[in-house]
């Protein structure tokens, strides 16, 4: 399936990095995948976190109220303000919005462009193929956005990193 693309979309690299602590993975996909489970539908999640110095760094999850379907999601405005609310309880922002889309093509609808409440220049927009069937990365089935003065734009570079659980210093040789 082929999303509906009239405007030109622009490509280009991120300015910054979208960072994502691992524990926040799963439970986004899970999110994704849900409502794909006998119904097909889209889903939409928010990303909460902090921006600094052009570097986002994704903590945790928000599911918002949607009305979703086999090829729409939708956060109404008041949704999406308790969203931001609760974020701020947890001294964090709604940093990134990730969504699935039905087929393979994970640029953003013209729709996709126009119905993103509240972005702003340095917010990600994550479209995961086939309902989240995929995983996060492009490589996985994603595509990445970033609005960028004023207009989305589609990201062609790696900007999206997953932070590994554990760190752990290489082992000394004896």
């Amino acid at each position: 399936m082929t999303v509906h693309r009239a405007a030109p979309l622009p490509t280009g690299p991120a300015a910054g990095r979208l960072i994502v602590a691992h524990q926040v993975v799963g439970p986004t996909l899970a999110a994704l995948r849900a409502t794909y489970e006998g119904l097909r539908n889209e889903a939409l999640v928010l990303w909460a976190g902090r921006t600094i110095d052009g570097t986002s760094v994704v903590t945790s999850i928000i599911l918002p109220r949607t009305d979703h379907g086999p090829g729409h999601v939708l956060a109404d405005e008041a949704a999406v303000n308790d969203a931001v609310r609760l974020a701020r309880r947890a001294q964090l922002g709604v940093i990134a919005q990730v969504h699935s889309h039905p087929g393979s093509d994970t640029r953003h609808s013209d729709g996709d462009d126009r119905l993103v409440l509240m972005p702003f220049d340095g917010m990600f927009s994550l479209v995961v193929a086939r309902y989240g069937q995929g995983g996060l990365t492009r490589g996985e089935g994603a595509g990445l956005h970033q609005f960028q003065h004023g207009r989305w734009v589609y990201i062609t570079d790696d900007a999206l990193v997953v932070a590994p659980p554990v760190l752990a210093l290489p082992e000394e040789a004896s």
